[in-house]
């Protein structure tokens, strides 16, 4: 059967060589043995999309155990995460969520080899309309996305600038601990992408609070770089001005042509993200040992910011 995966250009592909350990006179039957492994796996139901598993692969750089591994997780972690991967619909409260501005991925990567860059404004949830797993289940989804149809993303991995600026203490009550921990584990263990860097910008003395508590969750050696800036300004010492959009005195598009981008694209996997509520596992048909989340490695973390006294 003929490929369907995207050639590279000649620097993105030596890139994947030497950061994925991708080899490309062997990619195409590697993804067939992954294809292979999916379908014969009774507790696994998962789509068998070429492109998607290519990037889990260059997410394990090329590791078929790991990728294998990663693969289970992203799927099997749905049964315990459905109010973030559960129904993926594609209707007007996901386009609401969208056309807020709550997440923003500028139209170019940082370089032509460079990460994808993701702007996230959490100011811009209503905490009387919405929640933070409405804004989580739709970043997930983009992210995912960008997976199948980005090389950079899968390759160079993604660069996340949270802004904090005006974010009250009434939205930031909504993110309790359990939530950003099954996010993070979905980050680090199950996604096909990863993180280069973690920025956060703007970010006030309520914020930082909330960060010092995060971190008490988070492992001790985070395997992406986690940055702190009062100003925007300081993030450009970091990124090039062509990373970020126009709103933040970068080059990179308007938040709107970005937003108008994204409709579009959400509406044209419709029907791909409608077909993504069957797929999971059956912890019954699982041959060897239960999964991470079936053995409860997520419980015991419950509880909310609202327990945190600040000064």
């Amino acid at each position: 059967m003929a490929t369907t995966l995207r050639p590279l250009d000649p620097k993105l592909a030596a890139l994947a060589k030497s950061e994925c350990n991708e080899e490309p006179a062997q990619r195409d039957e590697i993804v067939a043995t992954i294809q292979t492994w999916i379908s014969k796996s009774p507790h696994l139901k998962a789509p068998t999309d070429e492109q998607l598993i290519l990037a889990f692969l260059r997410r394990c750089r090329f590791s078929q155990e790991e990728t294998k591994r990663r693969f289970d997780n992203y799927y099997s972690l749905r049964s315990v995460f459905p109010e973030v991967l559960g129904s993926r619909q594609v209707d007007e409260a996901l386009l609401t969520q969208l056309q807020r501005g709550i997440h923003v991925i500028p139209t170019r990567p940082v370089s032509p080899e460079g990460p994808r860059v993701i702007i996230s404004q959490f100011r811009n949830i209503d905490p009387k309309k919405s929640n933070p797993r409405e804004a989580f289940k739709l970043v997930f989804i983009m992210l995912e996305l960008l997976a199948l149809e980005c090389d950079n993303a899968s390759i160079s991995g993604l660069v996340w600038v949270v802004d904090c600026r005006d974010v009250t203490m009434e939205q930031m009550m909504q993110y309790d601990p359990f939530l950003l921990k099954k996010s993070f584990a979905l980050v680090e263990q199950c996604m096909p992408l990863r993180f280069a860097e973690i920025h956060l910008i703007n970010i006030r003395k309520e914020g930082l609070a909330i960060f010092s508590f995060v971190t008490k969750f988070l492992p001790s050696k985070l395997p992406f770089k986690f940055m702190v800036h009062k100003k925007s300004e300081d993030l450009y010492k970091h990124l090039p001005r062509d990373a970020m959009t126009i709103e933040y005195g970068g080059t990179n598009g308007y938040q709107a042509e970005s937003l108008d981008y994204w409709r579009e694209k959400l509406q044209e996997k419709k029907e791909y993200l409608a077909k993504d509520a069957q797929y999971g596992t059956n912890e019954k048909l699982r041959v060897g040992l239960a999964s991470a989340w079936a053995n409860g490695e997520l419980d015991g973390m419950s509880g909310s910011f609202r327990k945190l006294e600040l000064d």
